[in-house]
């Protein structure tokens, strides 16, 4: 029977595994799909994470890789394509921004606080209804109370914001859009390098940038805010960009699946395997390190994200790169792993000095 290599735990919903989802099927990939729950506990994970509690995470083996960002870079490290989620520094940035100000705008307009009859709307109104969602949430966010009457009236005021932003992402889509538009119409000469589809960096194929944006329009889609102000007549470039993203993703997903479906407990099994190889489930990537770089490996540090979930995940460092850093912690209920996280947003602390 065919296995794939990938195994994805993440749950329906959430914008950072469509983050994900989207780049597995771009790049035609097939993986193990493991459905979690959208709060905590997840007692079938944590042997996995060791306490990193967002979503989603991609496991390899024994390899587990937290963060969308190092779960990118390490997609393209092991799948290389042409330019088709190639992660550059340009879309590095792109998805800094998506990921900070666009998404904190599309958040703003999810369904909070819905109604019994509006959590009929969709798994997504039913969650942003949920009591014990909004108080993992808030948990998630340091403890601060979510007022959800609060932000339902904000939210006329707030949608401002996500409208300057549209409209930013909008002009950046209208020249690759139209010069798509131009080689359909008229198309380039065979010597010319082909033109595939207007991306958002106006690459042939789609990037990290375009990967990156697509989760979180498709969560703004998802709420149906805003229709009279979110539509074709005033962003024709973005769901003409968007309908494309879908085309592409049903053209170039993997021909046999999309995805298997997995449990968690076998995903353990895998992780239990691979650690009991020789090279304990390890390679390293030989990638560069900074001159300067004060971090060693064999050092036993922290690793804490700079903003929300600011769960410590203690280990000692097997590998460190001017992009990421490679952790093993001790193992829980016999599951010996090494956890990924990228350098860009993580604070990575010597243990005698976690409490700083």
């Amino acid at each position: 029977m065919f296995q794939p290599e990938i195994i994805l735990h993440h749950y329906i919903g959430s914008p950072y595994a469509e983050k994900i989802t989207t780049a597995l099927r771009v790049k035609g990939l097939p993986w193990y799909s493991v459905i979690t729950s959208n709060m905590l506990p997840r007692p079938l994970l944590e042997p996995l994470t060791h306490g990193y509690r967002r979503i989603p995470v991609m496991q390899i083996g024994n390899n587990v890789y937290c963060d969308t960002a190092v779960i990118l870079d390490e997609l393209e490290r092991r799948y290389p394509g042409d330019e088709a989620v190639h992660v550059s520094g340009l879309s590095d940035m792109v998805s800094a921004w998506v990921d900070k100000l666009l998404f904190g705008n599309v958040r703003d307009q999810m369904p909070w606080g819905a109604t019994p009859e509006e959590q009929k709307a969709s798994p997504l109104h039913a969650a942003f209804g949920n009591a014990a969602f909004l108080s993992d949430r808030s948990k998630l966010s340091g403890g601060r109370p979510i007022n959800t009457e609060a932000i339902r009236k904000a939210q006329p005021f707030l949608l401002d914001q996500l409208l300057s932003n549209l409209d930013t992402l909008e002009q950046t889509l209208q020249g690759p859009m139209e010069t798509f538009q131009r080689h359909q119409q008229s198309p380039p000469p065979p010597a010319v390098r082909p033109v595939e589809g207007g991306w958002v960096l106006g690459t042939v194929k789609p990037s990290a940038a375009d990967i990156s944006v697509f989760g979180k329009i498709h969560w703004l889609l998802m709420t149906g805010r805003a229709p009279e102000y979110v539509n074709k007549t005033a962003y024709p470039h973005i769901f003409a960009w968007f309908s494309q993203m879908k085309a592409y993703m049903k053209i170039h997903a993997h021909p046999t699946q999309d995805r298997v479906k997995f449990t968690g407990e076998e995903a353990l099994e895998v992780a239990k395997a691979a650690a009991a190889r020789p090279d304990k489930g390890f390679i390293p990537t030989g990638e560069k390190v900074h001159a300067e770089e004060k971090r060693r490996v064999g050092e036993i540090v922290t690793v804490t994200p700079n903003d929300y979930g600011k769960v410590p995940v203690r280990g000692e460092i097997v590998e460190i790169t001017s992009r990421r850093v490679s952790i093993r912690p001790e193992p829980l209920n016999s599951v010996e792993v090494v956890i990924h996280f990228p350098r860009n947003g993580y604070m990575i602390v010597p243990v005698q000095k976690a409490s700083l």
